[in-house]
Parts: structure tokens; sequence; C-alpha cells
């Protein structure tokens, strides 16, 4: 373990690359190379399942760079998240992360789809979502990152609900060697990665990435009364700990057509004060192990038609021990596997109209269960499964059509129909234009509808004294429309509104049966409403390379007559990138959150908002364009802000998060 960094080493390592870093890129190379980040920016393949331009699509649309996590000096996936308008980040009482969308968040961000190369990743079937295993995501090997607001069930089935996140890594002909890079930061946290591609012929490529994360967490204080509470004594540690430690393995080999790719994680967490866990024994552990297999082929029919084929096995485990007393300890475990195929059509009928069609098939088991007890976490016995073994079959077929009726003017028209053989179908149309009604300035309207499937272990809770499963259970469903217009008023400037209304009904939510008991149901509904707003200017001249943007959203999210809980109404980004020269830039960014209210019944008050600003430097393509160098300082005031905790668990406080954090990284290319 790292357990500091040296700063004035660091510091040193920077002025003696700027010193040798030798002479400033011609100025026509940094243009080639704005001009390649521009175009980056502005293409999307998420919103339609086609390569189309971000300003054209119907949907909204935000894309991540490589180039700007590189500037936003990113550790992992979330930092990536975080810049995004209508979505923000915090942290649960079991250690995982939630992902907001629009004011709506869950424990498991179910309704949220995350993709890895436009593979779904929601293998944890008894709990749905991606945050398990994804949320820390190293970020050296991302090439883009595309997320996608709004429903998308359209294309993508289930759970892509409230948006979709497409993460889409480096291939053979992005790396063309071996590239290394590493990391050290506050709370001992490492990060390693190695990748190499390469491109044999004209028929053959290979890349390959390896990282490996390390962390002891945030390291933040405990009230001591919630240690008394909690019945440890007074040598109990005083701060939070969340150590995780991952390595992952990432393979993409192709040969002509076929394509053979996958993600393998092994990820460990320890413990993090919340409900799940007491502090005193370091004994709490979360085993994770993830991974996915996908062979695909196209087939050129003819020039304007081609078929994508591709079958895939998705694989998800955990085993976990948790302490629940100080003297009480629980173990569970599950296995869930997805077997299946899909087959797509993409008919070109004219460079003005694309029509797309497909089917896909899975089998999706759980099984491998795993549930005991007992005072000592090597010596505990089984007890009655809370867990079921089971088995679903699912089906799909959907079709869009995106049509240019006119040159200034782009309509999508979609729908998908799934069954499931445990709770039946459900269909969900998508419908759209984009009309660029002045040169400049194009009008967006879109209304589509999406579901989020019941978990496993909604469905069906076996022996378990509190909760009860409900095999009747109905997929929830939300209904969407959003306006917007986007803008181009001068050479650089680009400035987008958007507002959007959602209504999600048959919410699969804890209902109580009797005393103490609840179960799961389709219970209430939401409506959530808003406008994002989103601008960036891309300077000219001698300051080419910087750039200043910022987004704004304002979002009610309402139950029952009342704004959800741990939701704020407000939320900005500042950002602001400056580049000295064609090598050193630096960057700041501004966070602000509104402050947020609480459940019904719980009287504490509201938890505050903050603001928290994040500064980096970035020095690029040094050393005949061979080596990266960054170090940042995150939330540089020290400013001591908190995530909610529920109101179970009010005799602890609300979770503190970490105060200023530093990071360094370095990258070569061989």
């Amino acid at each position: 373990m790292i357990k500091y960094i040296n700063t004035s080493l660091i510091g040193a390592l920077i002025l003696n690359s700027a010193a040798f870093a030798g002479a400033a890129a011609p100025n026509d190379d940094l243009e080639k190379e704005l001009a390649y980040l521009a175009a980056e920016r502005q293409v999307v393949v998420t919103a339609s399942k086609i390569e189309e331009n971000v300003d054209k699509t119907v949907a909204t649309t935000t894309v991540i760079t490589q180039d700007d996590i590189a500037h936003i000096g990113a550790r992992n996936l979330l930092d990536v998240l975080r810049l995004v308008p209508g979505i923000g980040i915090t942290q649960t009482q079991f250690g995982w992360r939630e992902i907001e969308v629009r004011g709506v968040k869950t424990l498991a961000s179910e309704k949220v789809q995350i993709m890895l190369n436009g593979h779904p990743l929601d293998h944890n079937l008894q709990n749905a979502g991606s945050t398990w295993v994804y949320d820390d995501l190293p970020v050296d090997t991302i090439k883009r990152v595309e997320v996608v607001r709004g429903p998308g069930s359209a294309l993508y089935g289930a759970n892509a609900f409230l948006a979709v996140i497409n993460i889409i890594t480096q291939d053979a002909k992005d790396l063309n060697g071996l590239q290394t890079s590493a990391g050290w930061g506050s709370f001992d946290t490492q990060q390693y990665r190695a990748s190499w591609g390469k491109q044999f012929d004209n028929s053959a490529e290979a890349a390959l990435h390896f990282n490996f994360t390390d962390t002891n967490g945030i390291n933040s204080p405990i009230p001591d009364d919630s240690l008394s509470v909690q019945g440890l004594n007074s040598s109990a540690p005083g701060r939070s700990q969340l150590t995780e430690g991952r390595y992952d393995l990432e393979w993409q080999l192709g040969y002509q057509d076929f394509k053979l790719d996958g993600r393998y994680i092994n990820k460990k967490a320890g413990t993090f004060y919340g409900i799940a866990s007491v502090l005193s024994d370091s004994r709490t552990q979360q085993d994770y192990n993830d991974y996915f297999l996908r062979l695909s082929r196209t087939w050129k029919i003819k020039d304007n038609f081609t078929v994508d084929t591709q079958i895939f096995h998705d694989f998800f485990s955990y085993d976990n021990i948790w302490q629940t007393e100080p003297d009480q300890f629980i173990r569970n475990g599950v296995q869930d596997t997805r077997t299946g195929g899909e087959i797509q059509a993409n008919y070109h009928i004219s460079d003005a109209q694309t029509l797309i069609s497909g089917f896909s098939y899975a089998k999706e088991q759980q099984g491998n269960l795993i549930d005991e007890a007992g005072s000592d976490p090597a010596n505990m016995v089984p007890v009655p499964f809370t867990t079921e073994e089971r088995i679903r079959r699912r089906w799909g077929v959907y079709l869009e059509d995106v049509w240019d009726p006119l040159k200034n003017l782009r309509l999508t028209l979609g729908a998908r129909y799934d069954r499931y053989n445990d709770f039946g179908g459900t269909f969900n149309p998508r419908m759209g234009f984009n009309w660029e009604f002045i040169k400049n300035y194009s009008l967006k309207f879109s209304y589509g509808t999406a579901y989020r499937a019941p978990a496993f272990g909604e469905l069906g809770l076996a022996n378990n004294p509190v909760l009860l499963g409900n095999p009747a259970l109905k997929p929830e469903e939300v209904k969407t429309f959003e306006t917007g217009i986007i803008a181009h008023p001068v050479a650089g400037l680009t400035a987008q509104a958007t507002y959007y209304h959602s209504a999600i009904n048959q919410i699969i939510s804890r209902v109580p049966v009797q005393t103490a008991i609840s179960r799961y149901d389709n219970n209430g509904s939401v409506v959530a409403e808003g406008v994002e707003l989103e601008t960036r200017y891309d300077f000219d001249g001698n300051l080419q390379g910087s750039y200043v943007s910022a987004n704004y959203v304002l979002q009610h999210s309402i139950q029952l007559n009342q704004q959800l809980a741990d939701v704020p109404q407000h939320r900005a980004n500042l950002i602001a990138n400056w580049a000295f020269d064609n090598t050193w830039s630096s960057f700041a960014h501004v966070l602000i959150k509104d402050s947020t209210s609480r459940d019904l019944g719980d009287m504490r008050n509201d938890v505050p908002g903050y603001a928290l600003l994040d500064v980096g430097l970035l020095g690029k393509s040094m050393f005949n364009k061979k080596v990266d160098i960054s170090f940042n300082v995150y939330n540089l005031f020290d400013k001591r802000y908190y995530d909610p905790a529920p109101a179970s668990l009010n005799f602890i406080g609300d979770y503190q998060m970490a105060g200023r954090a530093f990071f360094g990284h370095v990258s070569l290319k061989f």
C-alpha cells in the first residue's frame, strides 16, 4: 500500500517534464488533433444504434471523449458521470453508489442501463443494476462515454428506463502498440493499467486491457454517539473505511468479420458504516465476480444491407459476509447467468433513410445459493434460504426507422415488444423529430415509453421472516416526452435547453402486510419533470484547446404531492479548461448541489447543500508524444458535506463524504 503522495516529487517531475518536453508541436498538428476531438464529441451511436451527429438525434445525448476524461482528472466512471446534466451520484448505506437521473434514484440504480461497447451489463438478476461492480470502473481504457437520457426500451429492452450509458473502450486501432499508466492518491489509492493492441493485416486485430485498483475508501469520521448505539466499545474505530480492490481483464479479438470480446472483473470490498455492517470487525467482506463473453459478426449482404449477429454468455456472482451485530454474522451468495443471442438487420434505403430491425432471445438462471449465519464467520451454519433458484426466458423484437424527409428534418419512429415467461409481455414505442428551423438552430421533440423488469429478488424470496417476494409483480412503466432546442449562435459556442416530463407507474416497492412484515408490490407513482440547460464555448486563435462549459438542472420529482426525498431540486456544474500551450493545460470544476428533503415521517432537518471545487494540471504528448502526466486536487477547500442516510439510521447521522483528496497520474505509450 502507498500511504501518501510525495507532492514535492510530483512537482519536480512536472517541472522537469516541462523543461525537456521539447519544442511545441506545429500549429497544424494541433489543429488536426482539435478537429479530431471535436468530431469525436459530435458523433453518437447509442441513441439510434446507428452513427449519427449529436445535433441531429432526437434523444437528449451527452458525449464525453477520452480527451475530456483526461482533462477532468477522472479516477473512475462516476467521476465522469458527475459532469453530465441531470445525473447525480450518492453513497448508499451498503457502500454502493446510486446513480440519480432526472430526479429519480433507487438503491441498486436498476433503472439505468449501463453498457460496455453496446453490451448490457445488468448481470445481477437478484437485485438488478450494474453499479455493484461497474461504479468504480477505471477510465484509462475508455475512448468515449455516451449518455442518452430518457427511455430507451424501444431499442434496448429491460431497464433502459431513465437513461442508457454506453462505455466505448479503445480497440486495436486506437492503441497501435503498448500503453501503460499508473496513478496514486489519497486514501492509499493505487491504479495500474496495461493495454496492448495491434492490427496484423486487413483481416486480424487484437486488443487487451488489464486494470488494477485498490483504495481504502473515503476515511470519513463517525459520530461518537453512533458508536455507543451500535454497542461498540471505546476502542472501536472512529472513521468509516470502505476498502475496495478490483482487477479486470478486457479483450477484443477480431478475424475477418468475426469478433470475440468480453470483460472479467473481480471486486472485493470491506465495511462501510451503514445498515448492514458494524465497523469494529474487518471480517465483513464483499466478493463479486462478473464477466461476459460475446461472439459477433457483421454479414454484408449488399452494399446497403448488413446483418449483425451475436451470441453471448453473462455471469455474475457474489459471496458476502456481513456483520449485523457485534457477535452475529450472516453470509449470502448467489450465481446468475444469462445466455442468448441477437440478430439485427440494417437496411439503408437511401442516404436519407435507414431501417433497423432485430430479434433477441435470452435464458436467465439463478442458482448456487448460499445462506448461512453464526457468531464466527469461519464457522457459520446453513439457514433456510432467503433466495430462490429461478429460470427466466425472454425474447424481444424491435423495429426503427430513421428518416430525413428534408435535409433539415430528421424523423425517428420505432417500437419493441418483449415477452417474459414469468410476467408476460410489454410494448414500448418511441417517436420524435429534430428540425433545424433556422441555420444552426434546431428544435427537438420526442416521446417514448420504457419498462423495468422485476428482479428475481422481488419476484420470489423464500423463508424471509420480514420481506416477502411477489410472483405476481408487473414491470415498472415510464412515459416520457421531452422537447428542446440546440443552438450554435457563433463559432465555438453550443447551447442547449431541454424540458422533460416523465410519468412513472407500477413502481415496485415494499408494502406492509403485517406488523414488521412487508412484501414487494406494484405500488404508487411518480411524476418527474424538469429543465436542463447546458452550454460550452471552445476558444479559437492563440487559446485553441481552451474551453468553458456549464450546465444547470431544475428538477421536480413528486410522489404523494411531495418532493422525493434525497433528491435536489437544483444542481449545476461549472467547468473551465485553460490551455497554456500545446502541452500544458489546467482544469477547474465547481459542483453546486441544492439541499435535499427527507422521507415522510423523518423529522430531521434537510441535508444541506454544498459547493465543491476540483482543480487539475495536465501535460500531454510530452517526450515525442509518449508521455502524459496529470495531478488533481478534489474538494480543494476541504468542504464538509454529506450524503443522506435513511430514516432507520438517523442515530448515526448522514454519511460524511471525503475531504480534500489528491491524485497523480502518468501514462506511457510505447
